[in-house]
């Protein structure tokens, strides 16, 4: 049976050493110990392990590009039919409190006894705390409630907050976030990797990013969503030079973790082909972003697997079916953290819920236009063209902004997931072989916390391997 890898970082460990006034300090420090550690290598520590992580095997293969059938399973296939159980995402969960909240939290320790201005040291913790957001809206986004206000306290049975606790928790950190800082000083000189440090950068993905977890709670909580939607609404990314992207390295140890799990030389794996509906959905489209998705047969065609069948048979089609094209998961294939085109979906949504001003049909051919050239299609009037064939449809906006939301995040498949899951498109059903007769709509809690917080855990449920139960936001 497949088994996911879940790969973590080990936490850096810091030791702290007073003066002694006999001169002997030296003495008393082991040379093989870490004596301090800079708040910068902990962010980077915290930046790789949980990009690396969403954009691995386990969350964005394994679980997100096969919840929204874009990628199908070629010869084990029981992730495609929802085995999964509580030992799957034990690593992930761990992995996310331990060797990345924590290394936050103590980054911004260590930033607060820096003998820096206030100006920076404020644009330093608010990096952090955006970082913070995304981890936490990760953890909500797949298992719903989950612990939050006494996540990295000295607790030992942290309590399950709400979701809906937890997205105001998260707007409000990135609320003040955005009012701490101050684009005329520095942040971080080395360390951080997404916008090296770049404060009108981060002021932008982090207005970005409230818009984003706005925009997911609108059918719940619109009072909220429309106070975070009209304070995120501008100074946004605004072109695909400034999308965030984490970009990984040529060297094998910081590569891309699919370009790893599928190297000859690695992991030598090759367990997924694009999907039939994937491959169908975008040749019916007439879409030329398909070609820069999928890898050809040997016979020149694009073949997509269909999703959800049973091992043999999928064994068999395997030889037939086309791969993920090279270039999805290349060695320095980035993982897009949050992309210009996902900005103009979300801002077209808003403008036909009328919660901001502007043209929805307008947005919705900007992240067209955005995806493409992204992938590498230039063509203005072949771009122009599929825009007029595959035009906004105002009366069933759900569909128009969820289809291309569907298409433009191709490799992020946890995103991609969370925004099915909202908006309801494309209509997805579960395989015939599925071992439940729904796709899951959320992760089942890890076997970790049945054994060590089993007393929280069950005041919010009574079956942590529960995939069918929607979390708080998605109301449809």
């Amino acid at each position: 049976m497949k088994k996911i890898k879940t790969y973590t970082l080990l936490m850096l460990t810091i030791a702290l050493f007073s003066k002694c006034d006999d001169g002997l300090t030296e003495l008393n420090i082991d040379p093989n110990s870490a004596v301090k550690v800079s708040p910068s290598t902990l962010l980077t520590t915290a930046q790789y392990t949980y990009y690396n992580t969403v954009a691995g095997v386990g969350i964005n293969a394994g679980w997100g590009l096969l919840m929204t059938q874009q990628w199908a399973e070629n010869e084990y296939t029981e992730d495609s039919r929802y085995n999964q159980d509580i030992t799957f995402f034990s690593g992930t969960w761990n992995g996310m409190y331990a060797s990345v909240l924590k290394e936050l939290d103590a980054a911004k320790e260590l930033v607060e006894g820096e003998d820096i201005t206030a100006a920076i040291k404020n644009n330093k913790k608010a990096i952090l705390d955006v970082m913070s957001t995304q981890v936490y809206a990760f953890l909500t986004d797949g298992f719903g409630s989950v612990p939050y206000t006494e996540a990295l306290t000295d607790v030992s049975n942290p309590v399950y907050d709400s979701q809906e606790v937890i997205y105001k928790g998260i707007l409000k950190t990135l609320e003040d976030a955005k009012n701490s800082f101050n684009a005329s000083s520095s942040s971080f000189s080395s360390g951080e990797i997404i916008y090296n440090g770049d404060i009108s950068s981060w002021i932008k993905l982090t207005n970005s990013l409230m818009l984003r977890y706005a925009m997911r709670i609108v059918d719940k909580d619109p009072v909220t969503a429309d106070k975070y939607v009209k304070m995120a609404g501008t100074n946004l990314i605004s072109s695909n030079a400034e999308s965030a992207l984490f970009v990984f390295d040529s060297n094998p140890a910081r590569a891309n973790p699919l370009f790893i799990n599928n190297s000859p030389l690695l992991g030598n794996r090759d367990d997924f082909a694009v999907s039939e509906y994937l491959v169908t959905t975008l040749n019916n489209l007439g879409d030329p972003r398909l070609e820069k998705f999928a890898k050809k047969t040997p016979t020149g065609t694009i073949v997509g697997m269909p999703y959800g069948l049973l091992d043999n048979a999928a064994t068999a089609l395997k030889p037939s079916t086309s791969r993920p094209n090279d270039n999805v998961r290349a060695a320095t294939t980035p993982h897009v953290i949050m992309s210009y085109a996902e900005v103009q979906l979300l801002l077209a949504e808003a403008y036909q819920r009328n919660i901001l001003t502007g043209n929805a049909s307008d947005a919705y051919g900007n992240a067209i236009t955005a995806s493409m050239n992204y992938w590498g299609i230039t063509d203005a009037t072949a771009i122009s063209n599929y825009i007029t064939a595959n035009p906004y449809n105002a009366s069933n906006w759900k569909e128009s902004v969820g289809v291309q939301k569907w298409i433009a995040l191709y490799m992020n498949g946890f995103q991609a997931w969370n925004e099915w899951r909202r908006l309801d498109y494309p209509q997805l059903s579960a395989p015939a072989d599925a071992s439940i007769n729904t796709i899951p709509v959320r992760m089942p809690y890890p076997l970790t916390e049945t054994q060590t917080n089993s007393a929280e855990l069950n005041k919010v449920t009574t079956d942590p391997g529960d995939m069918t139960t929607k979390v708080w936001w998605d109301v449809n």
